[in-house]
């Protein structure tokens, strides 16, 4: 109960507006074209090569490999795209009977996804929020494309979109972000600063928050655990 009160004080607190189809719809547009030009591989979610997004996979996975209690683990992957990274849980024993719920906003990426992932504990949804509790949550690249969308605006939607998914996570939520401090910038990308996210987590959260920079200094990954 406590987690939907945060999420409703957040969103009347920030009284800015967002038409979340107007700021994702080039987004949508850019990985429509990409799964179509390129299929399913590490290219299409612009990743530069798949031994980073592996990385970033393995990252996430070690939320998971705290907890030795049970088999039917729960997952909620945010930006799916493709699946690819089922895979990274599948062997995993805490997900040998467990659920994974992939979301994505591109029609096309869900239905290769489909294709590719034949394993009856995945499912797929088109949506760009999470419509499942599961007990772990995570977000992979998919708060960095903003596109065209105003910095102020894509930063309210990146805050509503974690308290939104935490209200649906039982254990722990991972997310990765680019860094301010990268050197490498692009102009349709989001560069965060994961002091302020730090905090943003702890005071809106009200849960155990942990950055993680292995990936130092072009992105962040947080950790926030109940």
């Amino acid at each position: 109960m406590g987690k939907f009160l945060v999420l409703g004080n957040f969103i009347q607190k920030k009284k800015r507006e967002i038409n979340l189809p107007r700021i994702l719809k080039p987004v949508e547009r850019s990985y429509e074209w990409s799964i179509k030009k390129f299929g399913p591989n590490h290219r299409a979610a612009a990743w530069r090569d798949a031994k980073r997004q592996q990385h970033r996979f393995n990252i996430f996975s070690e939320l998971i490999s705290y907890d030795a209690t049970h088999n039917k683990t729960s997952i909620n992957d945010l930006g799916c795209g493709y699946g690819a990274m089922f895979d990274t849980f599948k062997g995993l024993p805490q997900f040998s009977n467990g659920t994974y719920f992939g979301y994505d906003i591109s029609k096309s990426m869900i239905d290769i996804a489909k294709i590719e992932v034949k394993d009856s504990r995945a499912q797929f949804i088109l949506n760009h929020k999470a419509t499942e509790v599961a007990d772990y949550s995570f977000v992979s690249g998919t708060y960095n494309m903003k596109m065209a969308a105003k910095e102020n605006e894509w930063l309210t939607y990146v805050e509503e979109s974690i308290i939104q998914l935490w209200s649906k996570t039982n254990i722990s939520l991972g997310f990765n972000m680019l860094n301010i401090q990268s050197p490498l910038r692009e102009s349709t990308l989001y560069y965060a600063d994961p002091e302020y996210f730090m905090d943003f987590c702890q005071k809106y959260l009200k849960a155990n928050v942990q950055m993680v920079d292995l990936l130092h200094p072009n992105e962040f990954v947080i950790f926030i655990r109940n």
